[in-house]
């Protein structure tokens, strides 16, 4: 069964009062702290006095207003006084009838190392393009080096720590990229989005640890489905979108139906039944992003309205829905 001392990265649940609930191992070890020495304290006690003051002002008001807050980051003290950079996704959530806060902390250390290490090696091709001739072999080995470091810095920046597929940066991006190329060519392509049907059901039955494995397993199959046809990513929560380039609306449908079908008939651990609903959209002349969106969205609610567990594309219900 998957648990949060098996995830390679930090877990910490609070309650309402900010006060610790729990702190996995890996937590533990960042700090350089026992357990004991960490549950039951208020988050802030670990946190410098200009985080705290961020920590009031800026991301509790979040977390209150929204009910999460997303890739903030604060800097926490080890036990010997050193400040470690830590990106946190939260969200607010009901547990047992009781409000709890889970977030999920990652370190930033080797991040910012890499952004140091790109200019560093950045600043050394300033020397050696001042001997290009002699340093030729040089400037090929630091060329590459940067390549590296920047394609590492990409996908840290643009997938979903979770599920290890895109995240919703990496697909709104994508998204206007194809908006603008079908804005000159015309051609077809289109939008799904997913939602996973009474997913607080299951957190709230089997905990948030089998609520992570679900949203991994229904990415994994995702992938295995859409292949080589679209891009899938986490939109947030318990949402995918799956992006769907130079395919129109039947060939869209199809994809999205297969999906359906794989979610439904996957055994999963724990859970006896997982469906997921689906909402498409495909583009049409003059469309911008939010346009594709709110369509696909108001098909996936029309799906979830009328039995959940099922495909539905807006052209399909264009008809009986209000402007």
């Amino acid at each position: 069964m998957l648990t949060y001392e098996q995830l390679p990265c930090s877990i910490v649940l609070l309650n309402s009062e900010g006060i610790i609930t729990y702190a996995n191992t890996f937590f533990c070890n960042l700090l350089q702290r026992k357990e004991h020495d960490i549950v039951g304290e208020h988050v802030e006690r670990f946190l410098s006095t200009t985080n705290k003051f961020i920590f009031h002002s800026s991301f509790y008001p979040q977390l209150h207003m929204h009910g999460h807050v997303e890739e903030f980051v604060l800097h926490f003290e080890r036990s010997d006084g050193v400040q470690i950079p830590l990106m946190i996704n939260t969200k607010r959530t009901l547990y047992n009838g009781e409000e709890h806060v889970v977030c999920i902390l990652m370190s930033m250390t080797k991040r910012i190392e890499y952004e140091q290490e790109i200019r560093t090696i950045a600043k050394k091709l300033e020397q050696v393009n001042e001997e290009q001739a002699q340093a030729l072999a040089k400037l090929q080995q630091l060329h590459a080096e940067i390549e590296k470091k920047q394609q590492e810095l990409v996908m840290i920046t643009n997938t979903d720590k979770l599920t290890n597929i895109f995240n919703r940066r990496y697909i709104e991006h994508y998204l206007a990229e194809l908006v603008e190329v079908a804005g000159q060519t015309e051609d077809a392509f289109s939008l799904c989005i997913l939602d996973i049907d009474f997913f607080k059901k299951v957190n709230d039955t089997y905990g948030h640890q089998v609520g992570d494995y679900v949203l991994i397993e229904i990415a994994l199959l995702m992938k295995q489905h859409v292949g080589e046809e679209g891009v899938v990513a986490r939109y947030g929560g318990e949402e995918f979108i799956i992006l769907l380039p130079n395919i129109a609306k039947e060939q869209a449908v199809i994809i999205s139906n297969a999906v359906n079908e794989a979610v439904r008939t996957y055994e999963f651990d724990h859970v006896q039944r997982v469906t997921i609903s689906i909402g498409v959209s495909t583009y049409r002349a003059g469309d911008t992003e939010s346009m594709l969106i709110n369509r696909a969205d108001r098909a996936l609610y029309y799906a979830k309205q009328h039995g959940r567990d099922r495909t539905i594309h807006f052209r399909d219900i264009e008809h009986v829905l209000h402007p």
